[in-house]
């Protein structure tokens, strides 16, 4: 029996490269694609924000330490975080998280509708949270409860040096907004027309940057 999930786990059986590959994959590397093929824009970091720019390939590392340190079989107490209903469960709670964010943003005026149903955006809600958020909540659980001696202690270190600064490009995007998600037309498959009307804050902000 697998110490992971079926199929969005099966990297982590494969050792830290397939996991680091695997994380990268869901967040930035498909929404790059996305971006590209469907929005028609090439994604560079002065105009994304920085958590997910910087701070998520960061999660892959800090995923891929923890397999490093685990191996492909986690310690027995923590196997209930890893496989089984537990993390079933985390996963549900990062998807109802994300469909919560989505229509908080939406209210608050952080999106407008064609926005929040950009390409980039629905992957960003309904995959990167569940799928993401299991990957490094289960390797970073499996990683930090590994026995490690004085090159664990640093590896472990180093994980936890990629979850904080991916923490503060957090609260660093809320006060620094960037477009994040450009008006999409899903009747075209392209981005609206531009001049955008500038009916939300990232619209606001991206306006604003171009000036």
């Amino acid at each position: 029996m697998s110490a992971w999930l079926p199929y969005v786990g099966e990297p982590m059986n494969h050792g830290p490269l397939a996991t680091f590959l695997m994380a990268f994959a869901i967040s930035p590397g498909i929404p790059a694609v996305l971006a590209l093929s469907l929005e028609r824009r090439v994604m560079k970091g002065s105009r994304e924000f920085v958590a997910f720019y910087y701070g998520d390939p960061l999660l892959a590392v800090a995923a891929a330490v923890g397999v490093t340190l685990s191996g492909a079989s986690p310690q027995a107490p923590v196997l209930r975080f890893t496989a089984g209903p537990v993390p079933v469960i985390l996963m549900a709670c990062w998807l109802a998280f994300g469909v919560w964010q989505w229509n908080a943003e939406l209210k608050a005026g952080t999106y407008t509708r064609t926005q929040a149903w950009s390409p980039t955006k629905i992957w960003h809600q309904m995959v990167v949270y569940p799928a993401l958020g299991y990957v490094v909540t289960a390797t970073t659980v499996a990683g930090m409860t590994a026995p490690a001696g004085a090159a664990g202690v640093g590896a472990k270190a180093l994980m936890a040096g990629c979850l904080f600064v991916w923490v503060v490009a957090n609260i660093y995007d809320r006060r620094h907004l960037k477009l994040g998600h450009p008006p999409y037309d899903w009747r075209r498959l392209k981005p609206a027309p531009q001049p955008w009307p500038l009916h939300s804050t990232t619209l606001q902000a991206h306006a604003q940057s171009h000036n």
